[in-house]
C-alpha cells in the first residue's frame, strides 16, 4: 500500500491569456552543431497508435502543437540533446503572460496512454512552484501530471480526483542539468484508473485504484497550461501512444529496458512540507495554479 497525501483545493481563478503561437530561436551555444538529418527515427515500442515518435534530428515538429505567449519560447535547439544534437526547448519566465507548451492530440475515446521521453531541466523557478514534465488531459481538464518541485527537487505525481488534488512523492532530489527518462502508462477508468510510472528505467509507482472522473483521455502536454511557471526544459526522444482498444493490464513491463524496483520515499501525510523546502505557505497560495 502506498501512503497518500490528499489536499482538496476549492475554487479556481479564471486566467485569460492571449495565446499567440510563435517560434523563436533557441539559446545560442558556441560551436553548436546542426541537427543530424540522417539520424535514425525514434521507435515506438508500445501497443496502440503512435501520436508522435521523434528525436528532433530532422527539424520536423509534425504532430506537435506548439503554443507560446509573452516571453515564452518553444523551439528546436542544439544547445542540449539526449541523442543526436537537437531537442525541444521550452523556456518560460515569471513575467505575466509568459507561456510555452507542446500538446499532442490523441484519438477520441483513447483508453490507454503511453508517454515516454527524456527531460533535462536546466533552470527551475521560485519556491511554491514547479517545472512540469508530462500532463494528461480529458475534455480540457488535467487529470494527472508528473512534475519536479522547485527548491525541494522532488519528483511528484499529482492526480485530480472528484474531491481535489492528490500528491505522491516518486523520487527525491532530482538533479537539474542532466537527462532523466520518464515513462507513464495510464488507463483512465474513473475510480479504478490504472497508473504505472518508470523513472530512469526503474518502476517508481503503480496502482489500479486512482480516483479520477475521466474514463478516456485526449491530450498529452509538455509544459504548463498557465503562465508564469518559470523554467527551461529540454525534451528529446519523445514517444506518445494512445490506444482505443482493450488496455494492457497494469502493472505491465516497460518494453526496454526492463525496470527494476526503486524503493519510494515516504509521502508527507500532513504538512506537505517535503515538497517545499522554502515553506508551506507558498504551496497553499499557488497549489491550484501550479
Amino acid at each position: 500500500m502506498k501512503r497518500w497525501s490528499r489536499y482538496v483545493v476549492a475554487g479556481a481563478a479564471a486566467l485569460a491569456l492571449l495565446l499567440v503561437p510563435a517560434l523563436v530561436s533557441g539559446p545560442s551555444t558556441a560551436g553548436a552543431q546542426a541537427c543530424v538529418s540522417g539520424a535514425a527515427p525514434a521507435v515506438d515500442p508500445y501497443p496502440g497508435r503512435t501520436a508522435v515518435a521523434a528525436n528532433f534530428e530532422t527539424s520536423s515538429l509534425e504532430g506537435l502543437q506548439l503554443v507560446t505567449a509573452g516571453t515564452g519560447a518553444a523551439t528546436l535547439s542544439s544547445a542540449a540533446a539526449h541523442s543526436g544534437t537537437c531537442s525541444i526547448r521550452l523556456h518560460t519566465t515569471t513575467d505575466p503572460g509568459s507561456l510555452a507548451k507542446v500538446s499532442l492530440a490523441l484519438d477520441t475515446q483513447t483508453r490507454e496512454i503511453y508517454a515516454d521521453g527524456w527531460f533535462n531541466i536546466a533552470t527551475e523557478g521560485p519556491v511554491g512552484n514547479n517545472v512540469p514534465y508530462l500532463r494528461i488531459f480529458s475534455g480540457g481538464v488535467r487529470i494527472m501530471d508528473v512534475f519536479r518541485q522547485n527548491i525541494s527537487h522532488e519528483l511528484v505525481l499529482r492526480t485530480t480526483s472528484p474531491q481535489g488534488f492528490t500528491y505522491t512523492s516518486l523520487a527525491p532530489n532530482v538533479r537539474d542539468g542532466i537527462w532523466h527518462r520518464l515513462v507513464m502508462h495510464v488507463v483512465p477508468n474513473g475510480p479504478a484508473t490504472g497508473v504505472q510510472i518508470w523513472w530512469d528505467g526503474r518502476s517508481v509507482f503503480e496502482s489500479n485504484t486512482i480516483d479520477i472522473r475521466a474514463t478516456t483521455a485526449d491530450t498529452v502536454q509538455l509544459g504548463s497550461e498557465h503562465d508564469q511557471q518559470k523554467g527551461d526544459i529540454y525534451v528529446d526522444d519523445l514517444v506518445v501512444n494512445g490506444g482505443t482498444g482493450d488496455p494492457v493490464p497494469i502493472p505491465g513491463v516497460l518494453p526496454a529496458p526492463k525496470p527494476s524496483i526503486l524503493k519510494r520515499p515516504e509521502v508527507d501525510s500532513g504538512s506537505h512540507s517535503g515538497f517545499l523546502a522554502g515553506g508551506r505557505q507558498g504551496w497553499n497560495r499557488q497549489a491550484d495554479a501550479t
